[in-house]
């Protein structure tokens, strides 16, 4: 009996795998808990729509993080912050404030996940780097006392 796998299940296959299992397995254990559906020709048809859908989604993150690296690449992000007269900041800058820095400059929300960096705690000029999937970029960071 052909199902298709709803989740990832250890030793059996993953999300979307098409398997051909026992009838008495895939009704009573896979289909019956909902790790599993029928695979019928809509179903089919369906999971290859999902597929698609998910390549696109993956295209355009990569084509909009290209996008994000050549828009920051060129452009020294200034971040103002309070500091004493030696140059240490008060709060250190992490990736928050830099990826609300990038959003308030550029104009292009980035995730703080995407941003390699350690937290800066003298004012100057830093560099960091911006990751996604294989993709990264490196950007600099003008920390100026406010």
């Amino acid at each position: 009996m052909k199902v298709i796998l709803l989740t990832d299940i250890p030793k059996v296959g993953n999300k979307y795998d098409v398997k051909d299992f026992k009838e008495g397995y895939a009704q009573n254990v896979l289909i019956a808990r909902g790790l599993a559906c029928l695979a019928t020709k809509a179903e089919l048809a369906k999971l290859e729509d999902r597929k698609k859908q998910t390549q696109k989604k993956k295209e355009n993150e990569i084509k909009s993080f290209a996008e994000l690296i050549a828009s920051v690449g060129n452009k020294v992000i200034t971040i103002k912050v309070k500091a004493n007269e030696k140059g240490h900041l008060f709060k250190s800058v992490g990736p928050h404030d830099v990826a609300l820095a990038i959003k308030e400059i550029v104009g292009i929300e980035i995730d703080e996940k995407a941003i390699i960096m350690e937290h800066i705690k003298n004012i100057g000029s830093h560099k960091i780097s911006i990751k996604k999937g294989d993709k990264r970029g490196e950007c600099e960071i003008e920390i100026i006392k406010n």
